[in-house]
């Protein structure tokens, strides 16, 4: 993820920053060599191909160390959303996903699908429960098969939440018949995420303290 330029059609603006060694590389390397990713774009193929390869790389150079994902999200195709959630469960490390800004629709579910105990947010973040999204179109027949999938992509939410949450089913539904807008405490009573980050609190090893 790079930052967005001020005008439209200005090239990505790189921010350096340099290392202990005296070497100047942009910030999000930086943080990738120290074990953090961010997420700040629509979770589309590329995306979630970029998040998946990072994790692996990551996961070879030191399979025990924690990885770290700051997350920032409010949109992104379930397929996509759910290759991460794989990587996430197949790399032997633990991930912690930090939520900040907005995390809305099915990246929420890479925030609760983290490791236990470190399924944080910071103290402003939004977290909105909401339906998956899909334009059907084509001709009746087509429309048809793109609602049944439309549907098993819905159940396939609520099932992915029950299961981080330990709520029943039936339970997570009801928190995505509509769009369910949460504060961290608000996110911290259904066992979406398990703290919110204190202005104290340190990234490397996060501590959370609700």
């Amino acid at each position: 993820m790079k930052p967005r330029a001020e005008k439209l059609g200005d090239p990505p603006v790189n921010v350096a920053v340099r290392t202990s060694g005296g070497e100047m590389i942009d910030c999000f390397t930086a943080l990738e060599r120290n074990r953090v990713i961010f997420i700040g774009d629509r979770i589309d193929e590329d995306v979630a191909t970029s998040v998946c390869a990072k994790l692996l790389a990551l996961q070879y150079d030191a399979p025990d160390k924690d990885i770290t994902i700051f997350l920032n999200c409010t949109a992104g195709t379930q397929y996509c959303v759910t290759t991460i959630l794989d990587m996430m469960d197949y790399v032997s490390n633990d991930i912690s996903v930090v939520a900040m800004g907005c995390v809305a629709g099915p990246p929420a579910m890479l925030l609760a699908g983290a490791t236990k105990g470190k399924r944080l947010a910071l103290p402003s973040a939004r977290i909105i429960l909401s339906q998956p999204l899909g334009g059907l179109s084509g001709t009746s027949y087509e429309v048809k098969i793109q609602a049944k999938e439309l549907s098993r992509n819905a159940r396939s939410q609520v099932a992915f939440f029950a299961k981080f949450t330990g709520k029943s089913f039936e339970d997570m539904g009801e928190y995505l018949v509509r769009d369910t807008y949460m504060s961290p405490k608000e996110a911290m009573e259904i066992n979406l995420i398990d703290g919110e980050i204190g202005v104290d609190a340190k990234i490397g090893g996060i501590a959370a303290g609700a």
